[in-house]
């Protein structure tokens, strides 16, 4: 069984009286939303095209469900994205296909670098202070927040008690001396940026260049330059404003 009927049969919609279907809803929303098809996305993952019954059997971890999507579907250019995803067999040790696995990869890839705070971009945090992060583990903050004193290595991963537990002892921790601020020659000539209402900015160093990121709080627009730097004595340019109706 791919869905619980608890969510295929009776399924709770706020303001809607009858009982709901969310497989139907997932390829209704997938078909509102022009999404290629099953096919269209294994091809643009490098994956291998289902051309014939035998091609889909070897994908599907179900044979008698490869059968009967055929059936319904008529040709395999025509099986939504969704339900072609949710049969593949499941990649070792994980509860996703290799489609699922791609197209979530993808996406919280090009999540992550376009995020210009994402904390391994060039600029937000120096070498040393990158390196004091990645002892940052949630069994570490578990040690610190709690009166636990034995935790797994890695609190995602399933363990037996006692045997895989450690002492807090034993997991790292960070060292907040990386951040001890000492102001800048840049910072001296310049100044500090100036403030802006509704909103913020953080200092880093770019290309060996003091600059100010700006940045908005929830419910304002940002008007004017994103970033500004420390040019020879002086900020290239004004501090931008939040703009909003709050």
């Amino acid at each position: 069984m791919l869905l619980t009927e608890e969510l295929t049969e009776r399924l709770d919609v706020l303001n809607v009286p009858q009982h709901m279907d969310l497989a139907s809803l997932n390829l209704q929303r997938g078909r509102d939303h022009a999404l290629p098809g099953y096919n269209d996305w294994r091809a643009f993952c490098g994956l291998k095209r289902i051309k014939t019954l035998d091609d889909f059997k070897e994908v599907v971890r179900d044979w008698r469900a490869a059968e009967k999507i055929l059936k319904i579907y008529k040709h395999p250019d025509n099986i939504d994205v969704w339900l072609g995803g949710l049969v593949e067999n499941l990649l070792p040790d994980s509860r996703i296909g290799p489609l699922f696995a791609c197209l979530i990869g993808k996406q919280m890839k090009a999540l992550r670098d376009g995020d210009r705070f994402w904390w391994a971009a060039e600029g937000m945090f120096t070498q040393q202070q990158k390196a004091e992060l990645s002892k940052g583990s949630l069994s570490r903050i578990i040690c610190d927040n709690s009166d636990i004193r034995e935790v797994l290595p890695d609190s995602f991963r399933f363990g037996k008690y006692p045997s895989d537990y450690i002492s807090c002892e034993h997991i790292p921790s960070m060292n907040l001396e990386a951040w001890r601020e000492e102001k800048s020659r840049d910072l001296e000539q310049c100044g500090a940026p100036g403030e802006i209402k509704n909103g913020d900015f953080i200092l880093s160093s770019t290309s060996g260049r003091l600059v100010a990121l700006y940045s908005c709080y929830h419910g304002f627009k940002l008007k004017g330059a994103t970033a500004i730097v420390c040019e020879g004595n002086r900020w290239s340019d004004q501090s931008p404003q939040c703009t909003g109706n709050q």
